[in-house]
This record gives structure tokens, C-alpha cells and sequence, in this order.
């Protein structure tokens, strides 16, 4: 009986690496062979279909799939290269524009024999299977001090850190994704920010910022007045230096911010202070304008007139070379309807919201049908009574502060070096991180129409606390809007994802959220040794006999100043 036993515990000894490793299977790879042992302890699946796994020498594991690449002996073009294709079983999917003796074909069939054969028959010189690799997240997280602190743009455990919940923008992922597929996060897009003045010297700001403008005091150095702190936080927001080991990270860290600083004093108008700085702005090249102001809150209903009206289409419309300038108003902080505020209800700028952490608007964000889309902010403590009069502040924002003569001490928490301030927010900070994120939008895909970045938004925004709104608020309907949230709170990584692909790029591999992955190469397979191309430098064909090639190439305020109309954050300036 022990005999028997031993003699089984033998046999699967030696069976059990037969059944957990196949037959040997080889492919050449420039004239050199190249074995492969099959592993049936694992498989890949991706978009439904099952792929076996292989070992090469030295342990790396590498996934079959129904492509391979071959060079077509002549160098055919696409008609005769399809008809090649098919007088050889195989399907013509693209040839590689920068390496044209190199084609990639499908076979339905197991793709490592087949190219085996065609290179021992002597059919090719060269064809190898294209094989998927592992997916390894290359994770960038700044090192910005009090980035763990920035749950607007990362909160994998907010809750845990003093905040009302577990949401955010989800900004981390998209500059994962967007470093992916483009150089930097928001390299090439130029911002403008209208506000009070802007600390230019700020080492969280320094060398950030093009030229700008002051029209206060009629020079091209919008630095602060005494009391005039806003501007340096919202850009702080928007674009602060990333990455740097100090301070706080921006939403678009890679974005040129065109600092405005508007005349809210002298003038006669908030329409007259408009006209000059958004056409200002234009002439800069602003594909961006955000505006964390409007008319005082609470203060009755107040229009553009029809001369600010007809720049804001004609910038929306014909601006950016024909694609829109997208301007960005803080939706306001009144706890009231946002029809009242006729610069942040107008119908061609996004009205943007805030909401808190725990995904529930917050509760001074104005509201109704001309609100467009939330972005996180802070919020007020109820159990502290009313936080702008002197209450309690939950989910602060952590922003850039001026060195001097800012928020911080006195009117608001924040670091001890009194650069940074912590509980920023408002309307007045999720505009700018609007904008901010629209930066990384564009830079996705520079090509994208003002309406075409709306829709983006409306389709990829979290419906946030739908099914759960508060008492009172409207809930989402069978578009996706709510009077209270809009078309929800931005998705960041969603948006930049949604870019990239109406761009060309193959984001099949993308997954955003809690478990977010990111392609090592944004091509799905493995290069040639020839070093093959990614989608985006390929030609197609336009023939009947290779219609199924594929074309990759791409396709063409919050607390409001109750006098002068600026739109602050948790404290009038």
C-alpha cells in the first residue's frame, strides 16, 4: 500500500510541470528562435476574450493574441498587400507608416505557430506574434508636501484624514493617463485667470505664470492690492507648480496661466471690467477663462449687458481659431438660484458648482437650470452654524496664499510659513479646478470644440448622490441633470480618457477609479525589433479588398465681494 502511494506521489511529481507548462512552442524573431513554454496556470482576458500565457527564457511571461506582425516580401502597398493577406489566411489590419516593410495582420488561428510557418516555408523573412505584456500601473504621485492633504485631486481615505467622505475629482489618474499618451499634464495650454491680483513671486507660482495685465492699476504686473489675496489662491489651485517638493500641486501643473487682474473698483460696470480683460485675454491666446466672480450674492437678479453678451458667444464660438475659448464662472455661494447671477447663467460659459467631500453639494452652492457641472470645494460645518459668518469650515482646500498680507494668519487656517492657506474653497475654488482639468482635457486633445469639451463633461461626470440628494434638491433626470448638481461632479481621469480616444488614441486598456490602470504602452502588443510604431504613425487603406484595415491616425464666487462683484471664497476681500 505505501509502495502504491509513493508511486502516485512520483507520477505527479513529475506530470505536474507537463500540465502547468505545455509543449514548447517557438516563433523567429530576426532569424533567432525563440522558445515558449506554454503556462496553463494562467490566462488573460481582455475585452472578453481569453488569452494563454507563455515563458520566454529568463521567466517573462508574454500573452497571445490574433495579430502578428510580418514583412510582405516587396513591400506591397494596402490593396496588394490585402490580397497577399488573404491568399495566406490572414486579415491586412495596418501597415506601419514610418517602417513600411512592416504589416500588422490578424489570424484567427494560434498566431505563434502561424508565424513560425510562414518564416520555415520561406513565405516571409520575418513574422513574429504580437504579444500582450503584463500592465504594470507607472504611477506618478507628486511630492509636494501637503499633496495627501489635496483630497480634491486625490482621496483614497478621506474620511480617515478629518474629511466628510471618499470623493474627488479623480485628477492623480488622469495625469497618469495623460503622461501615458502626451508629454506632461497640460503642456501647450494656455489659461487665463481674471481675478484680484496674483502673488507672482510665490515659490509655488514662480515661472508659472506668461505675461499678464493689470487693469487696476494700468501696468503688466497684476500683482496683489493690500487686501487682495483671491487670485493667488485660485491659481494656486489651477495650476501651482507639481512635483517640486514644496507646497501644493495644481490641477494642471503643466498649463501657461495668463494672470488677469481685473479693475473692480474704479470702473462702472462688472460689464466694462469684463470687456477689457476677456478680450485681453484672447488676444494672449487664452484657450481657458476662469472667473471665480460675478454679482454680489443674495443681491438680486443681475444680467450681462448685451455688448459683454456678444463678446462672451463670439469668444465661445469663433475664438480659439473656431473652436471656443472656454470660460469657466463660479456658479456662486448664496445657497440661491443661479438665473439670479447672469454671468454665470449665461449659456455659452460653464457654470460650475461645488461639492464636498462625501459627493453632497455644498450646501452655499448655487443652484438651478443653468448650472452646468460640480467640482470639489469645502464646505460649511451645519452643527457650527453659518461657516461665512464666522462658523466652522469642513473639506478646506489647500491652496498657494500670498507671501505676505495674504489669508493666512488671521482670516483663514494654514501652514506656519503663512504661504499656503488650508481651507480655501467656494464656488471660488472649483472654478478654477474646472478650468484646470479642462487644461488637461485639451492638452489630451488640442483639436476638441468648446461643445465638444461640454459634452465630454456631461457624459463622464459622476452623477454624485444620485438616488441620495438632500431634502429639497432635485435629483437627476432621465438626461442626466439635476438642478442641483448639474450634469454631476467632474471626472478628471473619465474626461481625459474620453479626449484621448476621440483623438485616435486606443484607451481600451484605460480603467479609471478606485482600481485605475495605465498601459507601460499606450499599443496594445508588444514592438517588433524593428521597433514598431504606436497606432497614431500608421497608414490605411481606403480600399474595398482592405476594408478592414483600421484608421488610427488622428481625427482632424462663493462668498461674492458685496461691493465690488468678486467672488471669494470663504471670506469677502
Amino acid at each position: 500500500m505505501f509502495k502504491s502511494v509513493k508511486m502516485i506521489f512520483l507520477c505527479c511529481l513529475i506530470l505536474m510541470p507537463m500540465l502547468m507548462f505545455g509543449t514548447e512552442v517557438y516563433y523567429f524573431s530576426n532569424g533567432k528562435k525563440v522558445i515558449l513554454k506554454e503556462d496553463s496556470s494562467v490566462t488573460l482576458k481582455v475585452s472578453g476574450t481569453v488569452h494563454k500565457a507563455f515563458l520566454k527564457k529568463g521567466g517573462s511571461k508574454v500573452y497571445s493574441n490574433q495579430r502578428l506582425f510580418v514583412k510582405i516580401p516587396g513591400n506591397p502597398e494596402l490593396a496588394e498587400a490585402g490580397k497577399w493577406c488573404e491568399e495566406n489566411g490572414l486579415t491586412l489590419v495596418k501597415r506601419y507608416k514610418y517602417i513600411p516593410e512592416w504589416y500588422l495582420v490578424e489570424f484567427s488561428g494560434d498566431t505563434i505557430t502561424k508565424s513560425a510557418e510562414l518564416v520555415e516555408k520561406g513565405v516571409v523573412k520575418q513574422a513574429e506574434p504580437s504579444f500582450y505584456y503584463p500592465v504594470e500601473l507607472k504611477s506618478f504621485s507628486p511630492n509636494d508636501p501637503f499633496f495627501p492633504n489635496q483630497w480634491h485631486l486625490n482621496n483614497e481615505d478621506g474620511a480617515a484624514l478629518g474629511y466628510s467622505g471618499n470623493d474627488h475629482a479623480h485628477v492623480l489618474e488622469a495625469w497618469n493617463v495623460l503622461m501615458a499618451f502626451k508629454d506632461g499634464k497640460g503642456t501647450g495650454v494656455k489659461l487665463a485667470i481674471i481675478d484680484d491680483g496674483f502673488d507672482l513671486d510665490h515659490e509655488d507660482l514662480a515661472g508659472r505664470f506668461l505675461q499678464g495685465k493689470d487693469f487696476n492699476d494700468g501696468d503688466d504686473l497684476p500683482n496683489p492690492g493690500a487686501q487682495d489675496a483671491h487670485g493667488t489662491c485660485c491659481a494656486g489651485v489651477a495650476g501651482a507648480s507639481t512635483d517640486n517638493g514644496i507646497g501644493v500641486a495644481g490641477a494642471c501643473p503643466d498649463c501657461d496661466i495668463i494672470p488677469i487682474r481685473m479693475n473692480m473698483t474704479s470702473i462702472g460696470s462688472l460689464d466694462q471690467g469684463a470687456l477689457e480683460t476677456f478680450t485681453w485675454a484672447a488676444d494672449q491666446g487664452a484657450m481657458i477663462m476662469s472667473n471665480s466672480w460675478g454679482p454680489p450674492d443674495n443681491g438680486g437678479a443681475m444680467d450681462m449687458g448685451q455688448t459683454l453678451k456678444d463678446l462672451v458667444k463670439s469668444l465661445a464660438t469663433t475664438g480659439r481659431d473656431g473652436k471656443g475659448i472656454i470660460i469657466l464662472f463660479a456658479a456662486g455661494n448664496g445657497n440661491e438660484s443661479i438665473e439670479d447671477d447672469g454671468f454665470a447663467s449665461n449659456p455659452d460659459v460653464f457654470g460650475i458648482g461645488a461639492s464636498n467631500a462625501s459627493g453632497k453639494r455644498c450646501s452655499y452652492s448655487d443652484f438651478g437650470v443653468s448650472l452646468d457641472f460640480m467640482a470639489p470645494s469645502n464646505d460649511t460645518d451645519s452643527s457650527g452654524g453659518d461657516g461665512w459668518a464666522g462658523g466652522s469650515y469642513i473639506d478646506g482646500i489647500w491652496s498657494t496664499d500670498n507671501t505676505t498680507g495674504g489669508y493666512v494668519p488671521g482670516q483663514l487656517q494654514g501652514d506656519e510659513s503663512g504661504k499656503y492657506v488650508s481651507e480655501f474653497g467656494g464656488t471660488s475654488s472649483a472654478c478654477p479646478l474646472a478650468a484646470g482639468i479642462t487644461g488637461l482635457v485639451l492638452a489630451a486633445n488640442p483639436n476638441l470644440t468648446k461643445d465638444q469639451v461640454y459634452d465630454i463633461y456631461k457624459t463622464t461626470s459622476d452623477k454624485i448622490s444620485m438616488g441620495f440628494v438632500n431634502p429639497g434638491e432635485g435629483d437627476y433626470d432621465a438626461n442626466g441633470f439635476s438642478t442641483h448638481y448639474g450634469y454631476g461632479r467632474i471626472n478628471a481621469c473619465e474626461a481625459v480618457k474620453k479626449a484621448l480616444e476621440m483623438g485616435g488614441a486606443d484607451v481600451s486598456e484605460v480603467v479609471c477609479g478606485d482600481n485605475s490602470t495605465i498601459p507601460d504602452n499606450p499599443d496594445d502588443s508588444e514592438n517588433s525589433d524593428e521597433g514598431t510604431e504606436s497606432p497614431d504613425e500608421t497608414e490605411t487603406s481606403d480600399s474595398d479588398s482592405t476594408s478592414q484595415a483600421q484608421d488610427s491616425e488622428n481625427v482632424p464666487g462663493s462668498a461674492k465681494m458685496t461691493d465690488s462683484g468678486c467672488s471669494c471664497s470663504v471670506v469677502e476681500i
